[in-house]
């Protein structure tokens, strides 16, 4: 696997183009066909997409190693990405929803579903503390804001001094996002 593969998600619907990929650690971040940012994620829960082409294909894992020329390309129609602005590209965006996760939650009961929630969102968070930027949408859902209390406690409470919490840009999230300004 490599920047710029297009994979599918094992274990969820959806999958996207890979946006960096940590050989060492076998992780991988995507930007989802929705433009949202997801990860890190373990790359044997993705798959490259049979859809891409065969000289995208190449070199994933499990396939047969790369030539010393490319394969001659597939024309397939391209289309411009959505223009994003440079406010909205510096934002990294972690969606706690299952189906966006790397494990979708099928054979959980409610409590593990909200467990492996939480525990996403703080792995998410520490590593863009880390590694990625300044500025983190959390998409949390609306819901009866059980989950969206639970992480602004834990950012209080394990990143007290470190970020900023603020509500998300109503307009895009409504009320179902939180924005992390990392100090």
């Amino acid at each position: 696997m490599r920047k710029g593969d297009k994979i599918r998600f094992l274990d969820a619907v959806g999958g996207g183009t890979i946006v960096q990929y940590d050989a060492q650690r076998e992780l991988v971040w995507v930007e989802t066909e929705d433009g949202f940012d997801v990860g890190p994620i373990p790359a044997a829960k993705c798959v490259m997409d049979t859809a891409a082409t065969s000289y995208q294909r190449k070199g994933c894992i499990g396939t047969h190693k790369q030539s010393e020329s490319p394969a001659p390309s597939i024309s397939t129609p391209k289309t411009a990405p959505a223009k994003r602005s440079k406010r909205q590209r510096d934002e990294h965006v972690i969606d706690l929803h299952l189906e966006a996760l790397p494990t979708n939650g099928n054979g959980m009961t409610e409590v593990e579903k909200h467990q492996y929630q939480l525990r996403y969102f703080r792995m998410s968070m520490q590593q863009h503390i880390r590694h990625r930027g300044r500025r983190v949408v959390i998409i949390h859902g609306k819901g009866n804001g059980v989950l969206r209390n639970e992480i602004r406690q834990i950012l209080k409470r394990d990143f007290a001094g470190k970020v900023e919490v603020h509500d998300a840009d109503f307009a895009r999230y409504e009320e179902g996002a939180t924005l992390v300004v990392v100090k």
